[in-house]
C-alpha cells in the first residue's frame, strides 16, 4: 500500500515540488531499480540475521522511507522512495524462504494467497490515495498515512517471531550463495521467467492508460481499466493457487495463463472499446495467475529455505532490475507510429519468452517433484 499511493498523487507532488516530466518518469522507475537492488541484498544480509529478524528491521526501514518521503521535500521524495523500496524488497524476498520452512506442502496455495494480497495493496493503495490525500488536508499527510499498514505488518511479525522462539522453531543465519545457481540450468529458467514476466507486466503498467486515451477512453475511464485490472488479480491468484496445489504441476497453468493474457492484450488494444472490462478482468486474472506460478516455481524447485532465499534474490534481483529496463526499452514504441500495434507485439514477444523459460524451467524433474539443489 505505501508504495502504490504515491503515484496517484504524482501530479500534486510535481506541482508543490516543482518537478518537470523528466523527475517524474526517474519517479516511476525508482520502485522497480530499488526492489530489484534489494532482492539479492536480503539474499546477502541473511547471512548475518535470522529472516524474521530481517523481515522486521526490513518493515521498519520502509516505515522510516514513508516519514522521509511525506516531508522530506524533493530528497526526501525520491530518498524515501527508494528507502521503502529496499525495506519491502527484501522482506518479499527472504519471505519466501520462511514460507517454504513453514508450509512446504502448500506452497502453491500460500503463493497464490501471497499474490492476491501483494495485488489487494496495490489496488487499495492506488484507489485509496488521493480521497485520503483530500481528506486529510494534503499529499503530506495522505503520505504519511500509508505507514500505518507498516507499523502494524512490523507489530505481527515481531510478536511471531517471540513465538517461534518460545516453540522452538528454528531461527538461524542462512548460507545463500548465489552464484552457484548461474550454473543450474533450472535457475537460469526461472530467473529468465521472472525477468519477462516484470518487463511485461510492467509495460502495461506504465503505459495501458496512455493507450486507452488513445483509444477515445475518458481520463478517468482510462485510469480505471489498470486499477480494475489488479483488482482482478485478486481471484486469480488464489484460483491458480488452489488449482496448482491440486493437479501438482505449475505447467498445467502456465500456458493458458499466459496466453489469456496476450489475448486480453489485443482485446484492450483493437477490439471494441465497449468491452474493455471484459478483457481488463482477463487480463488480470491471467497477471495473477502467472505472478503466482512464478513464486510457486522459485519455492518447489529447491529443497531448504537457503536455496530458496537464494534464488528468490537471484531471480527477483534480475527480474526487476533487467525487467524493469526491458520494459524502458519496448516503451520506447511509444513514440513510433501505430504505437497501439508495436505495444501489443513487444508485450506478445515477451509474454511468449517468459512460457518458453517457464515450461522448460518445469523440465528439469518429475511433476510435483522439488527438484534438490546443494548450495553447500
Amino acid at each position: 500500500m505505501s508504495f502504490s499511493a504515491a503515484d496517484p498523487l504524482l501530479v500534486f507532488l510535481m506541482r508543490d515540488l516543482r518537478l518537470d516530466i523528466g523527475f517524474g518518469g526517474l519517479f516511476g522507475m525508482l520502485p522497480i531499480m530499488a526492489l530489484g537492488v534489494a532482492a539479492p541484498l536480503g539474499a546477502i544480509l541473511s547471512r548475518n540475521i535470522s529472516p524474521r529478524k530481517l523481515i522486521i528491521y526490513s518493515l521498519l526501514f520502509s516505515l522510516i522511507g514513508v516519514i522521509w518521503r511525506s516531508y522530506g521535500g524533493v530528497l526526501g521524495l525520491f530518498g524515501g522512495t527508494v528507502i521503502i523500496g529496499l525495506g519491502l524488497g527484501i522482506a518479499g524476498s527472504v519471505i519466501l524462504g520462511v514460507a517454504k520452512q513453514v508450509l512446504p506442502d502448500h506452497l502453491p496455495e500460500l503463493m497464490g494467497a501471497y499474490t492476491a494480497c501483494v495485488s489487494l495493496g496495490t489496488a487499495v493503495g492506488a484507489g485509496c490515495a488521493a480521497p485520503l490525500a483530500l481528506a486529510l488536508g494534503g499529499w503530506q499527510h495522505g503520505l504519511v498515512f500509508w505507514g500505518l499498514p507498516l507499523l502494524f505488518a512490523t507489530l505481527l511479525w515481531t510478536e511471531l517471531t517471540l513465538q517461534t522462539k518460545h516453540t522452538g522453531m528454528q531461527q538461524r543465519v542462512l548460507h545463500t550463495p548465489m552464484l552457484p545457481l548461474l550454473k543450474n540450468a533450472q535457475a537460469r529458467m526461472i530467473t529468465l521467467f521472472y525477468l519477462f514476466r516484470v518487463a511485461g507486466a510492467w509495460l502495461l503498467i506504465v503505459w495501458l492508460s496512455t493507450l486507452m486515451r488513445d483509444r477515445g477512453l475518458a481520463i478517468v475511464e482510462a485510469g480505471l481499466v489498470l486499477s480494475f485490472a489488479t483488482a482482478c488479480q485478486i481471484p486469480g491468484s488464489l484460483l491458480s493457487g488452489i488449482l496448482m496445489q491440486r493437479l501438482g504441476d505449475a505447467r498445467a497453468l502456465l500456458t493458458p495463463g499466459i496466453v489469456l493474457t496476450i489475448g486480453a492484450c489485443w482485446g484492450l488494444l483493437k477490439a471494441p472499446l465497449q468491452l474493455w472490462m471484459l478483457f481488463a478482468a482477463l487480463l488480470g486474472l491471467g497477471l495473477g495467475c502467472v505472478f503466482s506460478i512464478g513464486m510457486t516455481l522459485i519455492t518447489q524447485s529447491q529443497d531448504n529455505e537457503d536455496a530458496t532465499v537464494a534464488l528468490s534474490g537471484l531471480a527477483q534481483g534480475v527480474g526487476f532490475t533487467c525487467g524493469g529496463l526491458l520494459a524502458w526499452m519496448g516503451g520506447l514504441c511509444m513514440q513510433w507510429e501505430h504505437r497501439d500495434l508495436w505495444m501489443g507485439i513487444i508485450y506478445s514477444v515477451f509474454a511468449l519468452a517468459g512460457l518458453y523459460c517457464g515450461l522448460r524451467s518445469t523440465n528439469f524433474h518429475p511433476a510435483g517433484k522439488t527438484q534438490s539443489t546443494s548450495l553447500h
